[in-house]
C-alpha cells in the first residue's frame, strides 16, 4: 500500500491480511511508529533522498533534516533515491525473496508516484502534517 496511513491506523495495518505479500510504503511511517521501527518484524527498505528534493516532492509539507537523518538508525536495506531504478531485483529479493518480475518492474520505473494529501481523511491529514512538520 502506498501512503497507507491516509486510510488506516497502525493497528489496522498490523492486522491487515491479504492473499499476496503485503507491504507499506509511507513517508510518515517512521514518525508514526515513534522509534519502534526496528522492533517491528516487517522487512524494511529505507530510501534516502536529499532533504530539498523531499520537500519539493511533498510541496507544502516539510520534512526536517533531523527526521531524514533519523532514517539512518532503522535496520534494513538502505538505498539512495537516485539508485532505486538500478536496484529493482536486489530490492525485490530483500523484501519478497523470489519471483522478481522484470517486466512489471520496468513498467513501474516509468511511474512517478506522489502523495495526494488533499484526499486524506481529516484525522489522518492532521496527523501526517504534524509528523512531517516535526510537531
Amino acid at each position: 500500500m502506498h501512503d497507507s496511513l491516509a486510510q488506516y491506523t497502525l493497528s489496522e495495518l498490523n492486522q491487515y491480511t491479504c492473499k499476496k505479500t503485503f507491504g507499506v510504503a509511507d513517508t510518515a511511517i517512521h514518525q508514526a511508529m515513534k522509534g519502534s521501527m526496528n522492533s517491528h518484524p516487517a522487512k524494511k527498505l529505507i530510501i534516502h533522498r536529499p532533504i530539498d528534493e523531499i520537500n519539493a516532492s511533498l510541496g507544502r509539507h516539510q520534512v526536517s533534516q533531523s527526521d531524514a537523518d533519523a532514517l539512518h538508525d532503522i535496520k534494513g536495506m538502505h538505498v539512495d533515491f537516485k539508485d532505486i531504478n538500478k536496484m529493482g531485483k536486489r530490492i525485490w529479493m530483500h523484501l519478497i525473496g523470489d519471483g522478481f518480475d522484470s517486466e512489471r518492474f520496468n513498467e513501474l520505473t516509468l511511474m512517478n508516484v506522489q502523495p495526494h494529501f488533499d484526499g486524506l481523511q481529516p484525522m489522518n491529514q492532521a496527523k501526517i502534517q504534524s509528523w512531517l512538520s516535526g510537531n
